[in-house]
């Protein structure tokens, strides 16, 4: 079986690294697993941020079935899937070879293999660059005037309806008096103004003369 060539490993490595982001998980033959998890996104209330999330790729030896990978690179070269499987198996065949007898062995976009003093694969994931994980300012904007479902006990309602409910109804009730007031001077008006038309009469005849 030939090598895999520079360029042939370069294409490669550019293939499993977006197989492997598009699916969160990538098998290398002969060699193992490559998965990805995403870590939630965090939030610093004192600073008004959030953190975006971010990924974390893993090695693990187990190996995995490689139908789905090997679909994708041959629709992504254009070539027969048999073809795609012999340059996958040779691409493997190499790594496995040169994590063996180097350092370290790089996987662009995804991390370095090496082997550790027991002769066991492992793996180191690349840090992302930091213009991919900055965090994104955000302000909190309240609309006091909107109207929005609140839970109150086991019963859903509105903030509006709520206001209502608790606004103050004393203002009313205390005040009674000043309405009191209001009408008795209005009273007084009206037989003020009633008795200056009839001068000094009653409306059913003339007052009581000595």
């Amino acid at each position: 079986m030939h090598t895999c060539t520079a360029y042939l490993c370069a294409a490669m490595q550019k293939q499993i690294a977006s197989y492997l982001f598009q699916h969160k998980t990538c098998p290398l033959p002969g060699l193992g697993t490559l998965s990805v998890t995403i870590s939630e996104a965090g939030s610093d209330f004192t600073n008004k941020l959030f953190t975006s999330p971010k990924p974390s790729v893993h090695f693990d030896q187990t190996e995995t079935d490689a139908s789905g990978l090997l679909n994708y690179l041959s629709v992504t070269t254009g070539s027969e899937k048999s073809e795609a499987s012999e340059v996958l198996t040779r691409f493997c065949s190499d790594l496995k070879q040169k994590i063996t007898n180097e350092t370290a062995v790089h996987l662009n976009y995804v991390g370095s293999f090496f082997t550790d003093g027991s002769g066991v694969i492992s793996f180191k994931e690349e840090e992302l660059p930091a213009a991919f994980l900055r965090p994104v300012f955000a302000e909190r904007v309240v609309h006091p005037d909107a109207e929005h479902q609140i839970l109150v006990g086991d019963k859903e309602t509105t903030n509006t309806v709520m206001t209502e409910l608790l606004a103050p109804k004393t203002e009313i009730n205390d005040r009674w008096w000043i309405w009191a007031i209001v009408l008795g001077v209005l009273g007084l008006a009206a037989l003020l103004i009633y008795f200056t038309e009839f001068n000094g009469t009653y409306p059913f005849g003339n007052l009581i003369q000595n």
